[in-house]
């Protein structure tokens, strides 16, 4: 495997024959959004229509401080490689986030977003460093949500009567930071959990609870707590897919998951039948922070040298790889 940026060779492994170098951006971006950009705040998860683009929607997650700061999921209609001027549709409005605290209210704003195999749209969300809020069914905060396509609530929600009103969208707790997570072709949802005393992998399952705060990241015998699947000391878990039973990759690859570590640099996957063991893909990259199998069947790697928007920040140091087959 080589790893090329900028025309040079930065790693190199003779385990395969794939290679890896920089795609390119388009000269316009698809669209803006009214953005707080603070720390982990931003525009945070995007995803199309699994229809797309016979359905020509993309859906993004991003955090606004209009009126007050919180979670904002909205849709937009594309044409071409642009969206629509003026189609913004706001599905779902979050929690006002100054009611919640935390030791930085800015961190642990999760953003992950994807259509499941059932057709309904499923966001994680972040407990912006509050811990309590990830246990309340009154909150947003610390938990995956699942919505119809148009930002209803599906009536088959597992707490539809342990909860009121818009919380009803409410399908699992008790998580930390559930930056991202993937679907395989079957429904498998694995999450990944960032931080704690162990970054982990949880299995996605109807009213599941993960157990934050109350329950630290790591293996849990707690009754009514969902313990993970796979675990390893503090960093930071980043991206997460499913590679296709279909796929032109390697036999071994297929229906594995993959997922990175942005502290760390790497790519790893695990097979979701016996998913103690993690086995190594890639090394040596610089700050992962998210990965996707395209309809290409390259595997694409985000990359972003900053930890958060901050006085020290500085634009333009991310990069996009794709690993293909040759």
């Amino acid at each position: 495997m080589r790893i090329i940026k900028d025309g040079t060779e930065i790693a190199a492994s003779a385990s395969d024959d794939r290679s890896v170098g920089i795609s390119g951006l388009l000269p316009q971006p698809f669209v803006t959004v009214p953005v707080e950009m603070n720390w982990e705040r931003g525009l945070i998860g995007v995803t199309v229509s699994p229809k797309f683009p016979t359905d020509p929607y993309v859906y993004v997650v991003y955090v606004t401080d209009k009126p007050h700061t919180h979670h904002r999921i909205s849709r937009f209609r594309a044409d071409g490689d642009v969206a629509v001027p003026g189609s913004e549709e706001i599905l779902f409005r979050g929690d006002d986030q100054s009611k919640f605290g935390g030791k930085v209210p800015a961190g642990h704003q999760g953003g992950g977003i994807h259509f499941g195999s059932d057709g309904k749209l499923y966001v994680g969300l972040g407990e912006q460093t509050a811990g309590e809020p990830s246990q309340r069914m009154d909150a947003f905060q610390g938990k995956i949500l699942r919505l119809n396509s148009d930002g209803s609530i599906p009536k088959d929600n597992p707490f539809i009567n342990k909860t009121q009103g818009r919380y009803q969208a409410i399908w699992a707790m008790g998580c930390r930071n559930p930056f991202t997570f993937g679907f395989s072709e079957s429904g498998v949802m694995f999450i990944n959990d960032v931080g704690g005393k162990f970054e982990e992998i949880n299995r996605g399952i109807a009213g599941a609870n993960y157990g934050w705060p109350d329950i630290d990241h790591g293996p849990t015998d707690q009754e009514g707590i969902t313990g993970p699947i796979h675990i390893y000391p503090q960093s930071s878990i980043n991206g997460g897919d499913f590679c296709s039973s279909s796929s032109n990759w390697p036999e071994q690859y297929r229906s594995k998951y993959f997922f990175a570590d942005f502290v760390r640099g790497w790519v790893k996957y695990i097979d979701p039948e016996s998913p103690e063991k993690s086995h190594d893909l890639l090394a040596g990259v610089r700050r992962p922070v998210d990965i996707r199998f395209g309809v290409d069947g390259s595997l694409y790697v985000l990359l972003r040298n900053a930890w958060v928007v901050d006085k020290k920040f500085q634009g333009g140091t991310g990069a996009l790889l794709k690993v293909s087959r040759k």
